[in-house]
């Protein structure tokens, strides 16, 4: 079985355990946005009966080369994020799996799933199916608790991937970058002049993502840089850190 994502690993052995072998495209620490696949990976795709993926344009490598290729081969199934959960939030921004909103529902599709595919396994897909999903609840009711009071506040973040997390927990996301390009001169003047104004002293960045602008911007703004990294492997501690980032982040209230 192939997943996405480095994340989607962890919630895919959580289920399945050992009855799968399970390979990521992308490794922790890659852009999503930009990775392209190798042929030897390309050629596991052509192997596998079982693709994890976001379903979002903005992931270049399913959009541009992991898509076509299903296209041409229906017999390899697969579960997109971007189906399951709620509408998207800010469909500009594809880091559907830092919502754990929309990775709950997508772990019990993805275990209903496992478990047709793998019926000698479906007593044990189904029992960590559940362990996992009170483990997914009981962090979305931790992170409920922690911003029930922050709701409409904002954080200033270099580049734009915690859209689907804020929506969540009804925060807004402000991004420097737009549309995966350095700012215009316009659009950077209108961010500073409301980040001075909101008395933003922390920026968010992304690990992997160059960090020289967002190190200005923040100079510009006598704030600090404060580091979150999407691609985590570990997706529960990974979540858990990114939360405690935007709490440092938030402004307003």
């Amino acid at each position: 079985m192939l997943v996405t994502l480095a994340p989607m690993e962890q919630v895919v052995l959580r289920l399945a355990g050992d009855a799968v072998e399970v390979e990521s495209f992308v490794p922790a620490g890659a852009d999503v946005e930009t990775f392209a696949p190798t042929p030897r990976q390309m050629a596991a795709l052509a192997r596998a009966d079982l693709l994890f993926e976001v379903g979002h344009p903005g992931v270049l490598l399913e959009s541009r080369q992991i898509d076509p290729f299903l296209a041409r081969h229906p017999e390899i199934a697969r579960l997109r994020l971007a189906d399951v959960g709620a509408p998207l939030a800010d469909p500009d921004d594809p880091h559907l799996w830092l919502s754990p909103r929309r990775m709950r529902a997508a772990a019990a599709a993805l275990a209903d799933l496992l478990a047709r595919r793998l019926p000698a396994d479906a007593e044990a897909i189904a029992a960590r199916a559940r362990e996992l999903d009170g483990e997914i609840a009981a962090l979305d009711r931790d992170l409920t608790a922690r911003f029930a009071a922050a709701k409409g506040r904002a954080f200033l973040v270099f580049h734009p991937a915690l859209g689907a997390f804020a929506a969540d927990y009804g925060l807004e996301q402000v991004a420097i970058e737009r549309e995966g390009k350095e700012p215009s001169p316009t659009w950077l003047a209108r961010t500073l002049e409301w980040a001075r104004a909101a008395g933003v002293r922390v920026v968010l960045v992304q690990r992997g993502k160059p960090t020289r602008a967002a190190a200005v911007v923040a100079g510009e703004l006598g704030a600090r840089t404060v580091e979150i990294d999407p691609l985590d492997a570990d997706w529960l501690g990974g979540v858990r850190r990114t939360a405690e980032a935007v709490e440092e982040a938030l402004v307003g209230g």
